[in-house]
C-alpha cells in the first residue's frame, strides 16, 4: 500500500477520494458546513478619560476622572485611587480627594465610593463620599450620583 491508500485504485476512484478528502477539510470543526463564526462578546471597560456630572444634595459639579488599564483612579483637579472590574459592564471606584484652602493648607479629604454600570461611552453610579477634616474626623456622610461621559 502507497502513502495515500490508493494503492490499485483506478484515476477516477482516486479523484473522487482528493475531492471528498478536499470537501471534508472544508468542513469547520463543529460540524456543520453552514455555521456562522461566533461574534466575540464584547466587555466595556472604563479605562480612559471621563467627564463627571457628580450630584449630591441638590448640586451638581462637574469633575474628569481617568481611569487606567491597571486599576487606577486619577482626578484631573486632584485625587487618586483605584477601580474593580465587579461584572460585565460594572464596576467600582474609590478615590480619595484631598481639600485645601486658598493659602494650600491641608483641610481634609473626601473619600468617593462608587458602583458603576457602564453603557457604551457612558456610565451611571452610586454611592457615598464621607468628608474627613485635618485630623482624619469624619464629618458628614452624603449619597452621591455621578454621570459619566467618554473624553
Amino acid at each position: 500500500m502507497n502513502r495515500s491508500g490508493t494503492e490499485g485504485v483506478g484515476p477516477a476512484a482516486r479523484l473522487l477520494l482528493v475531492a471528498a478528502a478536499a470537501a471534508l477539510a472544508a468542513v469547520p470543526a463543529t460540524g456543520t458546513a453552514s455555521a456562522r463564526p461566533q461574534q466575540d462578546h464584547v466587555v466595556q471597560t472604563p479605562v480612559g478619560k471621563w467627564g463627571l456630572k457628580v450630584s449630591f444634595n441638590g448640586q451638581t459639579f462637574d469633575s474628569t476622572v481617568q481611569f487606567t488599564r491597571n486599576g487606577r483612579a486619577f482626578l484631573v483637579k486632584g485625587g487618586a485611587g483605584t477601580w474593580t472590574r465587579t461584572g460585565d459592564n460594572r464596576f467600582t471606584f474609590r478615590i480619595a480627594e484631598p481639600i485645601w484652602d486658598s493659602q494650600g493648607h491641608y483641610m481634609g479629604r473626601v473619600d468617593v465610593s462608587q458602583r458603576a454600570v457602564q453603557t457604551g461611552d457612558t456610565f451611571a453610579g452610586t454611592g457615598e463620599s464621607r468628608q474627613y477634616d485635618a485630623d482624619d474626623r469624619l464629618g458628614r456622610v452624603v449619597h452621591a450620583e455621578d454621570k459619566g461621559a467618554r473624553l
